[in-house]
């Protein structure tokens, strides 16, 4: 091509590009700032999609000036580019024809005959010279100025974006960044930060201020409140940990406040939530969390083991602490897979420490029920509302029980080692007697008084003692005692008689009492390794139990777990069985038998044959009689059939059997004569009118009235004891129940009360005029003596009607008392006829007591064939009370101990209630009972009731 037409369209190009370009860059650059605000715009939305959205509008900015930069590279870049784009634009005539004759240059080009080369590129010149420049460029003004003016309005809403929210730009530019919903740059979003923790309410601590952005240590649910103005305004803010958030919220006063409960410990921020992301705020509250730590419990002595038998009593000791509060405070028993709890303490709210005591002794019922060791610990729950409540455990004190048996054996054991004490002396007092001259027959006597003495200490500290919480007691007990005073009898006829005749009588007394202690000893033994083989056989059902359990594979584990348990449980009982007299011995060795079969099968794998044998065991131990019993013609044990027998049978020595027997006569005569008093007291009740009793309540009910108006002016409770206050308040509240038996149609019970008013208001009244009296003590004295004159009255009255009531009920019934009458001498002969063979087998106080029930009975028959029926059964009561005691005596020792055991563990023993006499609280007590006893209730209770209310308030 021609070199003067290719210049000629470089100029042109040239004056195109200087006109259009500065235009065409600033309309891009408008175009590109307008579309980055607009994305960054977008993706302050913070959702995922308007984030892709501004995304993908940025890649697209980005790739359109990348493809614009590289057009304006290239274009126009050749002659044909330049006229299209350039030339036609401006003159399309002329634009036309120069392309035409460029198509026969470039077909000149190629080769074409198109005639003479010279004269195509000479055409084409030609054509190029008449274009001008002007129009090019005038056309790329034109051209420009649009692209200018759509610079400028894309500039301009660019500058108005920027303007209105420039915040909002950086926001759009920090979540567009974002990874995780977490913004990377850090903005400030609250101003004049101020925070105050307000602690738990269960703490009740006043709240108090917190040091912004610096770490803070509070305890475990405080309430943190975070308070600032926002800048800018407009966001939603949080407060956050990075896991979770609470959102600000207007307070109304032109502040965000946001409420922040303290669980673990935590770095807090200030973020703004846009959409899916936060932005945080660059300051930091570091905040410790205090937690509510478990109480402290401190067991005195622990950890230790103790033996059951060592100590048959335990004492518990505690200290619980807690560094906010206590709530409850409970003795732990575990033993095995059992647990068992006891409340101990409930302390008062916001107490922190409690301390208390708990007397854990052998009787338990838990002991009782296993037999394996027994962890005791106390445990105390705190008043935690926020994680809460915790346990807090002290160390543990470890009780192992006694082995089945155990307790038996020691005590047979202990009961023979008396008997062995009385064999030494026997021995001693068969020596020939040959002392003759007084210093001799002196020095005899103090022997035999030291000998004697040696068996009273061996005998008593037998029976005193305890053995895993049992005790020598019932028919066992009385016997030796009985004994051992005909041996102190035998005794005083050798002082008295200084002989060798009273030496050889007291050889055969001493000798009789042998026998007798042996044939208790040997009953004891029967009867104890009865007891002891049934336990045991309740042992080997648990064995046989566990066996079966072991043979499912699954539950082998546990199975082989409780087999093992009472395996040991077992072999340990079987041994104590053992020394359980003959019968415990040939008991003891079909446990041991049973064992091994166990034992066997059970290394072998063999659960279903270990069942068996534990099954057989149990039948065996469940009939605890002997395998054989030997004498000719006896009967035969279980191996050959025979029936029960006991192996003392033939002893020398039949003090047992007659111990047995004799307690057998006076069991008999409580159960008769109990049935005589309800049929006493059932003819008295159908011999009672009920419209009698109406009349007498219509009657009383003014006498009543009286009696209140009487002593209304005297104090209820107060005074020290023995004032005139106290007896006055004592004097009330027995008038005051006097009033509601009348009401309640109960005479009696009102003659009762009214006698014990009038006493008191006595011992007030005595008291008037006293130097040193305080004025309430002197009102009290005064106000007795103004109330007894009336008392006095009303309680003759009582005493009238209750004559009449009796005599009326006594009438009806002559018939049935007669009979009644009759039926007590005949129990009164029995109680004689008791009491006289008493001798050897029980004590003389239970002697004593049958005689003394014997003239009580007397007295009942006498008051009963009179017709003084209600007389008569009270007689009767006594007489009951005092057969009871002969029965079982509690002023001995051994009662003395079993009452001790018997009391509330939790307190130690048992308590007594105070006299009436010493302060106000028994006195309140006494007048609840009163006023209880005062309401009407069931007839045929009030006896019983009244009974056990008398002893309450004595």
């Amino acid at each position: 091509m021609d070199p003067q037409a290719l210049g000629l369209l470089e100029r042109l190009r040239a004056s195109w590009t200087e006109t259009l370009r500065p235009a065409t860059r600033r309309a891009a650059l408008a175009l590109s700032v307008a579309s980055l605000l607009g994305a960054l715009h977008l993706a302050r939305v913070g959702t995922l999609e308007a984030r892709s959205a501004a995304g993908a509008l940025l890649v697209t900015l980005a790739l359109g000036l990348a493809a614009w930069g590289f057009a304006t590279r290239r274009r126009p870049g050749g002659p044909r580019a330049v006229l299209t784009e350039i030339v036609e634009p401006s003159e399309p005539a002329l634009g036309g024809a120069a392309l035409r004759a460029l198509d026969l240059v470039e077909r000149a080009d190629r080769g074409q005959e198109l005639g003479s080369k010279e004269l195509v590129s000479l055409h084409f010149a030609r054509i190029l010279g008449r274009i001008h420049v002007e129009p090019v460029r005038a056309q790329a003004s034109r051209l420009a100025a649009r692209r200018s003016r759509l610079g400028v309005t894309l500039a301009a809403a660019s500058l108005g974006a920027a303007a209105l929210g420039p915040t909002n730009v950086l926001e759009g530019a920090n979540v567009l960044a974002a990874r995780d919903g977490v913004a990377p740059m850090p903005m400030t979003y609250l101003e004049q930060v101020a925070m105050e923790a307000r602690p738990p309410a269960y703490l009740h601590r006043s709240s108090g201020g917190v040091v912004p952005f610096e770490e803070a240590r509070v305890p475990r649910g405080t309430e943190l409140a975070v308070r600032g103005r926002p800048e800018p305004a407009g966001r939603a803010l949080v407060l956050s940990d990075g896991t979770k958030e609470v959102p600000f919220v207007d307070d109304g006063q032109g502040e965000l406040v946001a409420h922040w409960v303290v669980g673990d410990s935590a770095s807090l921020f200030i973020a703004a939530r846009l959409g899916e992301v936060r932005i945080r705020q660059l300051d930091r509250q570091p905040i410790v969390s205090i937690p509510d730590e478990a109480p402290a419990v401190l067991l005195e002595g622990a950890p230790r083991t103790v033996r059951l038998l060592d100590e048959p009593s335990i004492s518990i000791r505690y200290e619980a602490r807690d560094d906010h509060g206590l709530r409850e405070v409970n003795l732990v028993l575990r033993s095995g897979a059992r647990e068992e709890r006891r409340v101990l303490s409930r302390p008062t709210a916001d107490s922190t420490t409690d301390r208390g005591g708990y007397e854990l002794r052998s009787t338990d019922p838990l002991f009782s029920r296993t037999h394996a060791p027994v962890e005791v610990t106390v445990e105390a729950r705190d008043n935690d509302p926020i994680a809460g409540p915790k346990w807090g455990r002290s160390a543990a004190i470890v009780v192992l029980p006694p082995a089945l048996g155990e307790p038996e054996a020691m005590r047979l054991a202990a009961l023979a080692s008396a008997r062995d004490v009385l064999t030494d002396v026997l021995a001693e007092r068969l020596a020939p007697f040959t002392s003759k001259t007084k210093t001799e027959l002196d020095a005899h006597v103090r022997a035999e008084e030291a000998a004697h003495a040696r068996v009273a200490e061996a005998v008593t500290r037998a029976l005193g003692e305890s053995f895993g919480g049992k005790r020598i007691k019932g028919r066992a007990a009385r016997l030796a005692r009985a004994q051992l005073e005909l041996l102190s009898k035998a005794l005083a006829g050798e002082k008295r008689a200084r002989s060798a005749k009273g030496h050889d009588a007291l050889v055969a007394e001493t000798e009789r009492v042998l026998l007798a202690y042996d044939a208790a000893i040997m009953g004891l033994a029967y009867v104890d390794a009865r007891a002891v083989a049934k336990a045991l056989a309740d042992v080997a059902d648990e064995a046989a139990e566990a066996s079966s359990l072991a043979i499912a594979q699954e539950e082998r584990a546990r199975g082989v777990l409780r087999l093992d348990a009472a395996r040991d449980v077992l072999g340990r009982g079987g041994e104590q069985l053992g020394k359980l007299g003959s019968l415990g011995a040939d008991l003891a060795e079909a446990v041991t038998g049973g064992l091994g079969r166990i034992h066997r099968a059970q290394n072998e794998g063999d659960f279903f044959h270990a069942k068996l044998a534990a099954e057989d065991l149990a039948a065996r131990l469940h009939q605890p009689e002997p395998s054989f019993q030997g004498g000719g013609g006896g009967e035969g044990g279980v191996e050959s059939g025979g029936g029960s027998r006991s192996p003392d049978q033939g002893d020398p020595s039949d003090a047992d059997e007659q111990a047995e027997s004799m307690e057998d006569a006076i069991s008999e005569l409580i159960r008769e004569h109990q049935r005589e008093m309800g049929e006493v007291a059932g003819a008295l009740d159908r011999a009672t009118k009920s419209e009698e009793l109406e009349a007498l309540r219509k009657e009383a009910k003014e006498h009543a009235e009286a009696i209140r108006d009487a002593v209304r002016g005297l104090p209820r409770s107060g005074g020290r004891p023995g004032s005139a206050e106290s007896a006055a308040a004592a004097a009330r509240a027995e008038a005051e129940a006097m009033a509601g038996a009348l009401e309640g149609a109960r005479p009696k019970d009102a003659v009762q009360s009214g006698e014990r008013a009038a006493e008191a208001l006595q011992n007030a009244a005595k008291q008037a005029g006293k130097p040193g009296n305080s004025l309430p003590d002197e009102a009290a004295a005064r106000g007795a003596k103004g109330a007894q004159e009336a008392l006095d009255e009303e309680l003759a009255w009582a005493k009238e009607a209750l004559e009449r009531l009796e005599k009326a009920i006594a009438e009806r019934a002559k018939d049935e008392l007669a009979g009644a009458a009759r039926n007590e001498g005949k129990l009164a002969d029995k109680a004689r006829e008791a009491s006289g063979r008493g001798e050897g087998s029980i004590p003389e106080e239970a002697t004593r007591r049958l005689s003394e029930a014997e003239a009580r009975m007397r007295e009942a028959e006498r008051a009963l064939r009179e017709g003084r029926g209600a007389e008569g059964l009270e007689k009767q009561r006594e007489a009951q009370r005092l057969l009871e005691m002969a029965l079982g005596e509690r002023g001995d020792e051994e009662s003395k101990g079993a009452e001790k055991e018997g009391g509330d563990a939790s307190t130690g023993g048992p308590g007594d209630i105070p006299d009436k006499d010493q302060y106000e609280g028994p006195l309140a007590f006494r007048k609840r009972v009163l006023e209880g006893l005062a309401k009407p209730g069931e007839r045929h209770l009030a006896d019983p009731v009244k009974r056990y209310a008398e002893g309450l308030v004595k």
